[in-house]
């Protein structure tokens, strides 16, 4: 090895190891970009549907006024109550948990059984001891929320300028890659967007069925608190994988504890039915154009993102992991089926090659 390329993989490893610190620190930059690309992507063909009518920026000023629209239908119909059978909920938790062990404790007289949980008693007294954490926790989600909203005003802001300069900056980068890949890179950000909006799209519309669904079973229950429990169903949905056991848990846990034992398998036959009918109809029917992904890729993309950046990292698992597998189509995977057509198209010229020389 010469000098010069010995000083050449220096400087490749130092730039390496500086990219690699740079998206450490400027991870949660890289996250909000991502969720505005993601964002942008999902409201796209609503955008370009009106931009044949307005101009760009005004298409984009409607999209946001309509989704602000919804927002505030949705805030007032649908939040407050949910606020206020939250906040009951909370505060009935002790009677809650000894409701369960009084229901455990008749099933156990009842069937005969040995003692199979502790006495939820001593967890009452450690939840009212606990009471001025609880508050400080209450203090914490506050702040986290008024965070929350602030980066979601400065996703809306990135997503609107992607919008809006979105072919000067594709523009921009494509005229970085060679002139032949130029065509092929820019079908591949079109493909992933294409992929990601979809995605986004159809899980919100899973989200909303599920949680509609989900909200009248419970009301045929008579169940307490269905405001609170469809909506943790429906947002259980955008995680995939886990999402029908987030919603199902709490539901069956509150009809064992306020209803009855057969209530509550009567609830847990519901969350079956609605997994049954998502899986095998509104799946196929609302993601037809979705990732395209294996379940088991799924499976180990949610289970990355989840250890590398928690609830967050779980929902972008799945985006991100659709980006890598278009990328990797156009070039790994092209690569290798262009050499496995190729090889015997080699092999049958070199004859006719001989024939003519000869």
């Amino acid at each position: 090895m010469t000098a010069r390329q010995a000083s050449v993989g220096t400087v490749a490893v130092l730039l390496t190891f500086l990219g690699a610190y740079l998206v450490y620190r400027l991870l949660s930059i890289i996250i909000v970009l991502l969720i505005a690309f993601i964002f942008a992507a999902s409201i796209s063909p609503m955008v370009r549907r009106l931009n044949r009518r307005l101009p760009l920026a005004a298409a984009i000023a409607v999209v946001y006024l309509g989704l602000f629209a919804v927002f505030a239908v949705l805030t007032t119909v649908i939040i407050t109550p949910v606020v206020q059978q939250t906040t009951a909920l909370i505060q009935s938790t002790p009677e809650l948990l000894t409701q369960v062990q009084d229901q455990l404790a008749d099933l156990q007289r009842r069937f005969r059984l040995p003692p199979v949980t502790p006495n939820l008693q001593e967890y009452v007294a450690q939840i009212a001891q606990q009471a001025p954490a609880l508050a400080a926790g209450v203090l914490n989600v506050t702040l986290g929320v008024v965070t929350s909203v602030a980066g979601v005003l400065v996703v809306l802001v990135m997503a609107f300028y992607w919008l809006l300069e979105r072919r000067d900056i594709e523009g921009t980068w494509i005229s970085l890659v060679p002139r032949a890949r130029r065509a092929e890179t820019r079908e591949v950000i079109e493909e992933i967007e294409a992929k990601l909006g979809a995605y986004v799209r159809g899980q919100l519309i899973l989200a909303g069925i599920v949680g509609l669904i989900s909200f009248f079973g419970l009301l045929i229950l008579d169940m307490p608190y269905i405001l609170v429990l469809s909506l943790v169903a429906g947002i259980g949905e955008l995680i995939p994988l886990a999402g029908a056991i987030i919603g199902a848990v709490p539901a069956v846990i509150i009809a064992f504890a306020t209803q009855s034992p057969q209530e509550a398998l009567l609830v847990l036959a519901l969350y079956i039915a609605i997994q049954q009918f998502e899986n095998n109809f509104l799946v196929p029917k609302v993601m037809q154009r979705s990732v395209g992904l294996s379940p088991l890729t799924v499976l180990l993309a949610v289970l990355a993102g989840a250890a590398l950046l928690g609830i967050i990292g779980a929902l972008l698992a799945v985006p991100i992991a659709s980006a890598l597998q278009v990328i990797l189509q156009h070039t790994l995977f092209r690569r290798q089926q262009y050499l496995a057509n190729a090889s015997p198209a080699a092999t049958t010229r070199t004859p006719a090659t001989t024939r003519t020389s000869g």
